[in-house]
């Protein structure tokens, strides 16, 4: 890969080997890269301009390559069983309610330029529709809302000042990349397996008081 990165290099009059290592990073960091966002422009297009490099670089340590350009977006995902992202059970539930709207929106023609726009209050009331759980409190959200805002799953709005704690965003098209196939029924397996350890927990704690 050494080889290769260096005839680039010796072709190139604007990049050097530090630029394309900067955009690598970039990606592995992010997971995604969108050609819209200023932080990620450069290197966006730096790896687009030299697609085979990267997707081989990334491939060689386990990492399937994605290049969507009439999206403009491009990430990276484990291979194989990798490809299951351990996430905590609150993360997971609301990244499949967030594919549910997506695609919802979709189906509807409400998706605009590959973005659904939507906001932390429609997403919670689906949440506990769905899942009938105790919704994440505030700061909780703004976690797991900055975790995915982070990985270019969703892009934050700006927020109104007469209602402060319903946040817009916009899901992006990578959402169906990291949540696919039966989301819907990932969704129910998950609340399955909760309420399955709940129940289990309330019978040993109740062994415990007879005992």
């Amino acid at each position: 890969m050494l080889g290769d990165l260096q005839k680039i290099v010796s072709r190139s009059e604007q990049n050097d080997a530090a630029d394309f290592s900067r955009a690598a990073n970039l990606l592995l960091t992010n997971q995604f890269l969108h050609a819209d966002r200023s932080s990620h422009r450069d290197s966006y297009f730096l790896i687009a301009a030299h697609i085979d490099y990267f997707r081989n670089l990334f491939e060689a340590i386990g990492w399937s390559f994605i290049y969507q350009p009439d999206e403009a977006y491009m990430g990276i995902l484990p291979q194989g069983e990798e490809r299951n992202v351990k996430l905590r059970l609150d993360e997971s539930l609301l990244m499949l309610c967030m594919r549910q709207q997506y695609e919802a929106k979709l189906e509807s023609f409400e998706v605009e330029s590959g973005r659904a726009y939507t906001n932390t209050n429609e997403l919670l009331s689906l949440y506990e529709n769905l899942t009938g759980k105790e919704l994440p409190n505030e700061t909780r959200m703004k976690e797991i809302m900055s975790l995915f805002n982070r990985h270019g799953i969703i892009e934050r709005g700006k927020i109104n000042e007469t209602d402060p704690k319903n946040v817009p965003f916009s899901i992006l098209p990578t959402i169906r990349q990291v949540v696919i196939e039966d989301y819907i029924g990932q969704l129910e397996a998950l609340c399955d397996t909760e309420n399955s350890r709940d129940a289990l927990t309330e019978a040993e704690e109740a062994a415990d008081e007879t005992a």
